[in-house]
């Protein structure tokens, strides 16, 4: 009797141990991997989620930097605790440890790896699950050209090779010819499911009760305005409450930036602007309720401006007249960079917002998830035939 303790406690720990090992049987293969670092794609994957459970597609997400605070109580998310977790947020170029690559492999082995674009701790899983097997895809989360996009240059230049890219849209798709991969990637336009969350928000949006919260006539113009937070932002927020002067009859319905706490908008809306002009707590109501309410929509360079115009808002950007985007070089939305430039493009804007291509009609699919979604099953249901047929990968189409 004496060694009773120690006889349960080995009975424990052999218990404990069998508990964990068939957990990690059941979670080892998997259909589908998303790998997360930033907002972007974290969006995106949100959105894709109830388009995979439609498909029975058994997926696990794997979250980093930003994505890690996002999908922190989520289900099924994977936690694999690295040392340098606060490098590796504040750093796109912060590559993953080593032993945390060896125990996503012995945990998980996915049939698709499919990773955003923001970090080079992506591309290292990228290619270190397709030397174990995995198909593997990156999803591009920005309608401007690859090439001019700062975020996605620790992933370039980390990529070795990718089995195919998922793209917004035609125009985009373009600027994805002169990237140097050797064999080269299946490039497919798979649209943004991010801009899906937007029909949500505006199917559930009452615009009478938003109005009469905010105590605002049911005729009344309103003009919602993005905040920012660059170095130039104070500039050209200042601008926009000069142009705001000369509209009197709108109002104005400002949101400061998520990164921000609203205290610059604050501060210049009391010095500088009328009483058209009011900053709005976004925890109540947020950007995009709002913006349902609007007749424009005016940012600095927030990708506000992009889900927008998906919603048919008509939108200006106020920024530097170098300012340079997808959105106002295929001439979907104005540049304003001076007071009376941006009353002018506001006015432009009202009188011929009829006239303005939508982003579909640049080509971009109705339904992203869903195609995205009904792509990835297409590719593991020809996956296991192909396995029988004793070949590696299918070719998706």
């Amino acid at each position: 009797m004496k060694n009773y303790p120690a006889l349960l406690c080995l009975l424990f720990i052999t218990l404990l141990s069998s508990f964990i090992s068939s957990s990690a049987l059941a979670s080892k293969n998997i259909d589908v991997l998303l790998v997360a670092y930033d907002q972007g794609e974290s969006n995106a994957f949100k959105q894709l989620e109830g388009a995979l459970k439609k498909q029975a597609i058994n997926y696990r997400i794997l979250s980093m930097g930003r994505a890690a605070e996002i999908f922190k109580n989520h289900p099924l998310n994977i936690t694999i605790p690295v040392k340098n977790a606060e490098e590796l947020r504040n750093n796109r170029a912060t590559f993953w440890p080593s032993p945390a690559l060896i125990e996503l492999t012995q945990r998980i082995n996915a049939q698709i790896v499919y990773s955003g674009m923001a970090s080079a701790a992506q591309a290292q899983i990228l290619n270190h699950m397709k030397s174990n097997g995995s198909y593997t895809l990156a999803f591009y989360d920005n309608f401007d050209p690859i090439v001019n996009k700062e975020y996605v240059q620790p992933f370039l230049k980390t990529i070795e090779t990718v089995d195919e890219f998922h793209i917004p849209s035609i125009a985009t798709r373009q600027s994805f010819s002169d990237l140097p991969f050797s064999p080269a990637p299946l490039y497919t336009v798979s649209g943004q499911p991010a801009l899906e969350a937007w029909d949500d928000i505006y199917r559930r949006t009452d615009n009478g009760r938003v109005r009469m919260e905010l105590n605002l006539g049911p005729r009344q113009p309103v003009v919602v305005f993005a905040g920012g937070y660059d170095d130039s932002y104070e500039e050209y927020f200042k601008i926009f409450i000069e142009a705001t002067r000369q509209i009197p009859s709108v109002t104005f319905l400002v949101t400061y930036h998520p990164k921000t706490n609203g205290e610059l908008e604050r501060r210049l809306i009391k010095e500088r602007a009328s009483s058209n002009v009011r900053l709005l707590d976004k925890s109540r109501n947020s950007t995009a309720v709002l913006t349902k309410l609007s007749v424009a929509v005016m940012v600095h360079k927030s990708s506000i401006g992009t889900m927008a115009l998906y919603k048919g808002k008509p939108v200006i950007y106020i920024a530097e007249p170098e300012m340079d985007n997808f959105l106002i070089r295929k001439k979907l939305a104005f540049l304003a960079s001076t007071p009376e430039e941006v009353v002018k493009n506001f006015e432009t804007a009202i009188a011929t917002h009829d006239q303005f291509l939508s982003l579909e009609a640049i080509g971009m699919p109705e339904k992203p998830s869903e195609f995205i979604a009904t792509k990835l099953k297409e590719f593991l249901n020809e996956s296991r035939q192909s396995a029988s047929d004793g070949q590696y990968f299918p070719i998706l189409k």
